[in-house]
């Protein structure tokens, strides 16, 4: 038994953490201005010099610590970013510039005053303490460089969470309803409409009630819907594969009306009957659904008598499936191979409020 791992599908763009947007880095501004300026006022005033005058000269570094941080941001995003291939050598980089920021923007706020003739405090002018000035600065700018870095990636990274679960569910979803899908059902009820009119009720009934489900069920649904959906289309693939595919399900009736993610069963029965189906047509094929409560999680097993899995590697809709899982803190689960088992771990109540959001939108 081990935690099945996603297939490489990007669906996000590579260290989205990493990525600083130009709108962060007016952040950045607007924290050099502020942090630049008290904190020089309060030296200047500590040395026995005018605070108003150490603000006026805090708010000139503020600025050129500000515009310095903007031009390695873009440089980061557009040339450095592209180019690297190890995290770990990204934060030396950005460690090094975030010094370098602090360092050369004291320099350079130094070399404005002395070319403007402004009056600097005479403990300033000592070689020193000019050089321990800037090192202190590089120092303070790479620490107010990391809370914000950290800040940008939560952020960063819930929204890449969101656009991820976006894309697996849009994704997953044209999986469910590919052409060939499609065009295999639209031939089976041409069949039917001459050989059975009743089994073709059915099936079109099923049918639609597959596709709306796919199609219009909301992202946080009960269990209920979901073994629904998954009994319409077990149903829909034994009438146009012409085979005897049997459906159990053993549910907790407790459990029937938590809120899941929508969708995450059909993709394993979906794998089971196109990669498990018995060689034998006589021999009927089933798949088991089993739900319970495992502590603080829902358990759900999906288990069918087929052929054994031999090698595996999960495909696109197996993958799909288990980033969406993991956008909900949930995994999917190889419990074994022969016979095939897949579980799915989910945690209990997480859901709820996220139904609820859907509810009041609908």
């Amino acid at each position: 038994m081990f935690k099945v791992s996603a297939k490489d599908i990007e669906l996000v763009e590579p260290y989205v953490d990493l990525k600083v947007k130009p709108v962060d880095a007016f952040f950045l501004i607007a924290i050099g201005l502020t942090y630049a300026g008290v904190l020089v006022g309060i030296v200047y005033l500590a040395a026995g010099e005018n605070f108003l005058k150490g603000l006026r000269h805090g708010f000139l570094l503020g600025v050129g610590l500000g515009g310095i941080s903007y031009l390695v941001v873009y440089l980061n995003n557009n040339y450095i970013l592209p180019r690297i291939e190890r995290v770990f050598l990204w934060w030396i980089i950005w460690c090094g510039a975030a010094f370098f920021i602090g360092f050369f923007g004291f320099l350079l706020t130094y070399l404005i005053l002395h070319l403007s003739k402004a009056e600097i405090p005479s403990f300033l002018r000592q070689k020193e303490n000019f050089l321990l000035s800037a090192f202190v600065t590089g120092i303070l700018t790479y620490l107010t460089g990391l809370l914000v870095y950290l800040f940008v990636r939560m952020r960063n990274r819930k929204e890449a969470m969101e656009k991820l679960a976006v894309e697996a569910d849009y994704k997953l979803t044209l999986r469910m309803v590919d052409v060939h899908f499609l065009i295999n059902s639209l031939n089976t009820i041409l069949e039917l409409i001459e050989r059975d009119k009743k089994l073709l009720e059915d099936f079109t009934n099923h049918l639609v009630r597959y596709l709306r489900g796919v199609l219009t069920t909301a992202k946080i649904i009960p269990i209920r819907k979901e073994l629904e959906i998954v009994k319409s289309y077990v149903f829909v693939e034994k009438i146009r594969k012409g085979r005897e595919i049997v459906l159990s399900i053993e549910a907790d009736e407790k459990l029937l009306d938590e809120p899941i993610p929508s969708l995450i069963l059909q993709p394993i029965v979906e794998n089971a009957i196109r990669h498990g189906m018995p060689e034998d047509k006589g021999k009927p094929f089933g798949i088991s659904i089993g739900v319970k409560k495992n502590g603080k999680y829902i358990l759900f097993t999906v288990l069918n008598n087929g052929r054994p899995i031999e090698k595996f590697r999960p495909g696109v809709g197996l993958s799909l499936l288990i980033k969406k899982l993991e956008v909900h803190e949930g995994s999917l689960i190889l419990k074994s191979k022969n016979p095939p088992c897949f579980m799915i771990l989910l945690p209990l109540n997480s859901q709820k409020r996220g139904m609820t959001n859907e509810s009041a939108h609908s």
